[in-house]
């Protein structure tokens, strides 16, 4: 007799999660249906509701897991010994931030997502800011002339353009740009 599946089965969740990612970083948020999830994931799309009653839930869960994976990257990030080239590292990682973009469009048209969003933002950068002002302190930096909260920003701004344009194909000026924030990372962390 074989097992009839379980909702909490983690396996065939997982299956499916893995999938969802797959699609929305290869085709976009929009092209993330149920049909589609349960085709890369080689499961039958009645199993996509049975695991993830709405498209929502399976969205926030997709979001849920790859955000305590970058959260927990980014902490390492934070605590190595060079905390501002790894945080740097981390906000360039395109698979990452290609998907963060794609729930950021989502969130544009789902209120939940937008809530989970606006929410992990929030942690996310307080985690940054937290760790930053222990790095100013260190480095007899001046607060006020670099506010952690503001070099947190203006990292994750560059990171996230420089993957965003990539994706269109428009590379002008990122190899410069890179080598700038190098620069001014190595004013403080010298390789």
């Amino acid at each position: 007799m074989t097992r009839r599946p379980h909702p909490g089965d983690s396996t065939t969740r997982d299956l499916l999660i893995d999938a969802t990612i797959k699609v929305m970083v290869e085709d976009g948020y929009a092209a993330a249906t149920s049909r589609r999830v349960a085709g890369e994931a080689g499961v039958k799309p009645a199993l996509v509701h049975y695991y993830f009653p709405t498209m929502d839930e399976l969205y926030l869960d997709v979001f849920r897991r790859g955000a305590a994976a970058y959260q927990e990257r980014q902490t390492r990030a934070l605590t190595s010994e060079r905390p501002l080239h790894a945080l740097w590292d981390t906000l360039i990682e395109p698979k990452d931030t290609r998907l963060l973009l794609e729930f950021m469009g989502l969130a544009n048209h789902r209120k939940a997502i937008r809530a989970e969003l606006a929410a992990w933002f929030g942690r996310w950068r307080d985690t940054q800011i937290t760790a930053l002002n222990s790095i100013v302190r260190e480095h007899d930096m001046d607060a006020g002339e670099f506010p952690p909260a503001g070099i947190a920003v203006i990292l994750a701004a560059i990171g996230r353009m420089l993957i965003l344009e990539d994706a269109l194909g428009a590379t002008a000026g990122h190899d410069e740009a890179v080598a700038l924030v190098n620069r001014f990372i190595d004013r403080f962390e010298l390789p």
